[in-house]
């Protein structure tokens, strides 16, 4: 049974460092080429996605703040594994 667990954690870290990852890419691509240049990304662009969801984040008020802690914690755990 923990031989599961181990394995579905290290899926798990696997695919969190797999999205951080595609998330830089997006953000690099779209400093370097600007926002709806391609057309595999939003046409609002990574970078006010991302400030949609800081914005969202502070005016939850302590939801937001726990809910931050906890997104920092996956992806610091993501990262030990």
């Amino acid at each position: 049974m923990g031989d599961i667990i181990g394995m579905v954690k290290k899926s798990v870290a696997g695919l969190t460092g797999v999205a951080v990852c595609l998330i830089t890419l997006g953000v690099v691509m779209e400093v370097l080429m600007g926002p709806g240049k391609l057309a595999f990304m939003n046409p609002a662009g990574v970078v006010e996605g991302i400030t949609g969801i800081v914005k969202t984040l502070g005016t939850g008020g302590m939801t937001g703040l726990i809910a931050a802690v906890v997104v920092l914690g996956l992806l610091k755990g993501s990262n030990d594994a």
